[in-house]
């Protein structure tokens, strides 16, 4: 069975409005830097100000890390961490 991002909806899927910090890590690192964070996942995102910062898996079992970022950036966009909306 295929492992895939989930795609977010479109409402949250565009450009974040400040500024982006992008990590993109070994898929090891990128789940120790998400666990500091309390998120036990292979991508996470956080806000800190209007910078949003980004943790991108390198090596993982999803191979588009562009589909890591439009998740993880619709995050900072709003996107509600359960994926409603």
């Amino acid at each position: 069975m295929p492992i895939y991002v989930l795609e977010p909806p479109l409402r949250y899927n565009h450009p974040y409005s400040g500024p982006v910090i992008e990590r993109v890590l070994p898929l090891r690192a990128a789940r120790q830097a998400c666990a500091a964070k309390g998120v036990y996942a292979d991508a996470c995102s956080w806000q800190s100000g209007r910078t949003c910062y980004l943790v991108i898996p390198r090596g993982g079992p999803v191979k588009d890390l562009r589909a890591y970022v439009r998740h993880e950036r619709a995050h900072c966009n709003g996107w509600p961490e359960n994926h409603s909306g």
